[in-house]
């Protein structure tokens, strides 16, 4: 018991007073978790927050570049938060990385803890930096910051080259970046094929409903066959092709065609993953006065 509270003691006086960096890697790994300066109902800062705080300011520039390329997700996206925070990192590149590794991280922000893929917390945290700078600098109502937040997404040059690394990865990603990258602007004619290639190869609504937005005349023939020929047959079993399934489902919906009607209601009668998100998609059917 003696030895025990020792221990104890000596894990708090080195925790309060002179951790080294090594130490405060090992504890904020042995939490293992990405903490916002906001968590809980109360919105405090937690502990581990503050553990990268410390960490942060004892780290040359290069030594969080580095860290940036830890083994453990939890110090990476620590240390690429701070790069892309702090306009030191390659944001792309960072992006491109994670990807590669294809994992996830538990994260905690606000009330809501959450594992998320390391390549989606990269993507937001840069999306959501330049809204916010848009934001605090745009006067006027919520329409008009609204509306400068589109536009910065649409011009910012990093913000291209992240969309550009999405759709061009052969990973499997989150459909959220998926709906990200084609909803921030029209991309240049070259990434046609690329976007073809993902709507009516890779089954994805996004691509697809990026076509028919900017590209209705020129697809109009293809996106019409793949609905009626292709989609009836596709099956949809992985958690970002619910999200996919429920898309078509609206892009069928909305195009008021019957025929198109009837094959969104035989569809989701054939499939059975939707019935696990039933409620989400009861709703978009009752929004089109329908029930199945």
């Amino acid at each position: 018991m003696k030895k025990l509270f020792t221990i104890i003691f000596s894990f708090i006086v080195c925790l309060c007073f002179s951790q080294t960096k090594q130490q405060l890697i090992d504890s904020i790994i042995q939490i293992n978790r990405v903490d916002s300066d906001c968590v809980g109902y109360a919105c405090v800062v937690s502990t581990q927050y503050k553990r990268f705080q410390k960490l942060k300011d004892k780290l040359s520039d290069n030594e969080l570049i580095e860290l940036s390329k830890h083994d453990n997700p939890t110090i990476r996206i620590y240390a690429s938060i701070e790069l892309i925070e702090s306009n030191k990192g390659n944001v792309s590149k960072l992006l491109s990385s994670e990807l590669k590794k294809n994992e996830r991280v538990q994260t905690f922000e606000g009330c809501i803890i959450d594992k998320e893929s390391t390549s989606s917390v990269i993507y937001h945290k840069y999306w959501n930096k330049i809204r916010m700078e848009t934001l605090s600098k745009t006067d006027g109502n919520n329409y008009e910051q609204d509306i400068a937040m589109k536009k910065r997404l649409a011009n910012d040059l990093t913000m291209e080259k992240l969309d550009s690394v999405i759709i061009y990865s052969k990973k499997d990603i989150d459909w959220l970046l998926y709906d990200r990258a084609f909803d921030n602007r029209k991309h240049k004619d070259i990434y046609l094929s690329r976007i073809e290639e993902l709507a009516f190869n890779g089954n994805n609504a996004y691509a697809f409903d990026y076509l028919k937005k900017h590209y209705s005349f020129k697809y109009s023939e293809k996106l019409n066959n793949y609905l009626i020929t292709e989609f009836p047959t596709v099956k949809f079993q992985t958690e970002n092709e619910v999200f996919y399934l429920h898309s078509f489902i609206e892009i069928l919906l909305e195009s008021e065609n019957e025929e198109f009607k009837q094959i969104a209601m035989d569809k989701l009668k054939t499939e059975e993953i939707w019935k696990k998100h039933k409620g989400w998609f009861k709703t978009t059917l009752k929004k089109h006065g329908i029930t199945l």
